[in-house]
């Protein structure tokens, strides 16, 4: 090896670490893994070994327990000492004694050796008519045996283990020298010493090999990047000479077209523009750059909601607190006229912190302007026209959506009048076959008497207004059946109901005179409420205690049946408690069967 190569790996040596930390990291993690093998492999010989030890202990159950029972019934003591003996051989069995009545009967092995395990069986004797206990064999077993094997199985684990994976450490850090970081440090060196003044000089390494590698790759790519660094010099320098072609012709562009353009010099006052910039302010250009303070009349010219805010800029850039100030202004031009510029003013120089040149471009957007201002005038007119009849749609729907609901509600109601009448016709027919087969004073059936009396009202019930109070406080005094209840009445002082005073008395006399538990009922508790479109009446029945089952009431169904269909309401009947029957009795306060109301409704949905 040459000498400037040696100083190289010296130079390698001082300054890195790369080797050291690697060759630290593998043995870190090699240490993990193993301690971690050996553990698993170490536990497993335990579980192993313990399990042997185990299954010694029940083959020495197996094996001994008859014989050295039989030895001990034939108290044959040699016999018993053998056998004990040849117990002491399996591996871990230490001690080893046989009990009986609570006394050593015989012994083999050390007492005083340390046990981990201790296990025992009965010895007993089996004769004709008969089993005798004789006693117990106790063992002790250690597990010295055991421990030591797996002490000297983790050494060899360990140190095979470190020896292979420092063997493997070494061989990986001198492959990482030889392939890796010699190279690396001579990219290191090629990048110190380059510099867009020598890229002509390219990456190279020394070493003498046929197969590329990943490295050979990077310093193709660099190699690469260097070609396109020393073309991309050429090519700025062909540019720069571009760049000052096109500024003249940029200038002879500006001058030729509709941008106005002007430069102002705060140090001396002075503005230059192109004849464009003049003609947008209403002027000359010759006048424009010999007015004094031009720059100050120009900003006074600023007008619009915006103005003073604009104008506050532009002096905040004339002091050198903003470099660059861009929007729309609308400015008044020399003839007085409204004129909209999108004006652009950027600071080129600065002398000391205060702009020492301006650049200022201007475009006109006087035309886009008015444009647009006449076309957000026509939108506007044109949504106030849309929002103007999407009103009146709104008007005729609801109108028209109030008619649909009176008519659906005629209809309901048309349908439910005609739904009475044919049911009214039905039941005078009825009705006059119970009177032609069953005249007055015949005894009827089951339930026909009171079928027969509910069908009468039916046929003979007219419209009017009823105070449910009053009718119920007069059903308190005349029925017999009520009279032996004490009752509590909680009724409003009047709720006049537009029903037939007998068909509604006739309901209310069905659901309580016939009520099987009003015999065993010690309280009578009624009310009456207003809730909506109907009207609640609620009566409660004060049961003795231990009530948990009520008798079905044998008229609930027609009471249940008249409510819904020409009442319209709802009647439940359950047990809220063990001592309270709840009776719930809800009728609606709007007659579908009166005929003024149907008219009413007709004329409003005609008008």
């Amino acid at each position: 090896m040459s000498s400037p190569q040696k100083q190289t790996d010296q130079e390698f040596v001082q300054k890195s670490h790369v080797g050291v930390r690697l060759l630290s990291y593998l043995l870190a993690f090699s240490f993990i893994v193993s301690v971690l093998a050996s553990g698993f492999v170490l536990y497993s010989d335990y579980r192993r070994g313990v399990s042997q030890y185990r299954s010694n202990l029940d083959q020495i159950h197996a094996s001994y327990q008859e014989s050295i029972s039989y030895s001990l019934w034939n108290f044959d003591n040699r016999q018993i000492e053998s056998q004990l003996s040849g117990i002491l051989n399996f591996p871990g069995v230490v001690y080893v004694y046989i009990e009986s009545r609570e006394k050593l009967v015989q012994s083999a092995g050390d007492i005083y050796a340390a046990a981990d395990l201790h296990y025992s069986f009965p010895l007993t004797h089996q004769s004709a008519s008969q089993e005798y206990e004789l006693g117990n064999l106790y063992l002790n077993v250690n597990y010295t045996g055991l421990y030591d094997d797996l002490k000297h199985k983790a050494v060899t684990i360990i140190g095979t283990q470190f020896i292979k994976t420092f063997s493997v450490s070494i061989f990986i850090l001198v492959m990482v020298r030889l392939l890796i970081t010699r190279r690396l440090d001579v990219m290191a060196q090629w990048a110190h010493t380059f510099s867009l003044n020598n890229l002509d000089d390219p990456l190279q390494f020394n070493d003498q090999h046929k197969r590329s590698d990943e490295l050979d790759m990077v310093a193709n790519a660099i190699n690469c990047m260097r070609e396109t660094l020393r073309s991309d010099a050429q090519e700025r320098e062909q540019a720069r000479e571009q760049l000052v072609e096109t500024k003249e012709q940029l200038t002879v562009a500006i001058d030729n077209a509709s941008l106005g353009f002007a430069r102002y010099l705060p140090e001396s006052d002075h503005l230059q523009c192109n004849n464009h910039f003049a003609r947008h302010l209403a002027t000359t250009r010759q006048e424009l750059e010999s007015m004094p303070s031009a720059m100050e009349h120009i900003r006074d010219m600023v007008r619009g909601l915006k103005g003073p805010e604009q104008r506050e800029k532009i002096n905040q850039l004339l002091l050198g607190r903003i470099s660059r100030l861009h929007g729309e202004f609308t400015i008044a031009n020399f003839r007085n006229e409204k004129c909209y510029f999108d004006i652009t003013m950027q600071t080129l120089h600065f002398s000391e912190s205060r702009p020492r040149e301006v650049l200022i471009c201007m475009l006109d957007k006087t035309r886009e302007q008015s444009a647009t201002r006449r076309a957000h005038e026509l939108a506007a007119s044109l949504e106030n026209k849309v929002t103007e009849r999407t009103e009146q749609l709104y008007t005729e729907q609801q109108k028209a959506r109030e008619t649909v609901r009176r008519l659906e509600t005629r209809l309901e109601q048309k349908a439910a009048q005609m739904n009475q009448q044919s049911t009214n016709e039905f039941k005078k027919w009825l009705l006059a076959e119970m009177e032609e087969h069953y005249p007055e004073g015949a005894d009827l059936p089951g339930r026909m008497p009171v079928l027969r009396e509910y069908l009468r009202h039916c046929t003979n019930e007219g419209q009017g207004a009823v105070d449910l109070p009053k009718l119920f406080d007069d059903l308190l005094h005349e029925s017999e059946i009520l009279k032996s209840v004490r009752t509590v009445t909680q009724m409003p002082f009047s709720l006049v109901i537009s029903e037939p005073a007998g068909l509604l008395s006739f309901l209310i006399s069905l659901i309580l005179e016939r009520e099987p538990m009003l015999e065993r009922a010690t309280l009578l508790n009624s009310s009456a409420e207003v809730k909506g479109a109907t009207a609640q009446v609620h009566f409660s029945l004060a049961l003795p205690e231990g009530t948990d089952e009520v008798t079905p009431h044998p008229h609930f169904g027609l009471a249940e049946y008249i409510t819904t269909t020409r009442f319209h309401g709802d009647l439940n009947r359950q047990l809220s408690d063990e001592n309270t029957l709840d009776i719930d009795l809800s009728i609606a306060l709007y007659d579908y069967s009166d005929k003024s109301v149907h008219d009413d409704d007709e004329s409003e949905v005609e008008a």
